[in-house]
């Protein structure tokens, strides 16, 4: 058997436009759209690579950061990464000529596997749980993967 390559490429969204808090009080739901806010957003494989996620944000300063971890869960109680380690914390990167629009990007780098036996998890889903050291919005959040 010979080395298997990626074939598919792909991204998971946001259904719309959400708002971040200063705490992990809410967990985003990132999966295939249809036929609703972005029609080329796809379910996450069963097994696949996360890449990274990037994050489109309005109501932001140029100082203000954002934190994150990806859960398979969506209670968040079983992280797929960690809010703790180095680059979990980006600062926002002000778009071109505006003042309170812009984005972070994270990078994952990690395979990914579903487990059936997950509590609350579901296939072609992944959870997201963010914050922000002051409030914003997510007006689209994209998690790259491949299989």
């Amino acid at each position: 058997m010979g080395i298997r390559q990626f074939t598919k490429y792909g991204y998971a969204c946001l259904d719309q436009a959400r708002a971040i808090e200063t705490g992990y009080n809410v967990i985003f739901e990132l999966k295939g759209q249809g036929q609703s806010a972005n029609k080329k957003s796809a379910n996450v494989p069963d097994d696949c690579f996360l890449e990274s996620i990037e994050f489109e944000l309005s109501l932001i300063a140029a100082s203000d950061t954002i934190t994150m971890f990806l859960a398979r869960d969506s209670a968040g109680k079983n992280p797929i990464t960690s809010d703790a380690l180095s680059g979990a914390t980006q600062t926002v990167t002000l778009s071109a000529g505006a003042s309170t629009t812009g984005g972070v990007i994270f990078t994952i780098g990690k395979d990914y596997h579903f487990d059936t036996t997950t509590t609350n998890a579901t296939s072609g889903s992944l959870y997201l749980a963010v914050k922000a050291n002051a409030a914003c919005q997510a007006d689209q959040i994209r998690l790259n993967w491949r299989s």
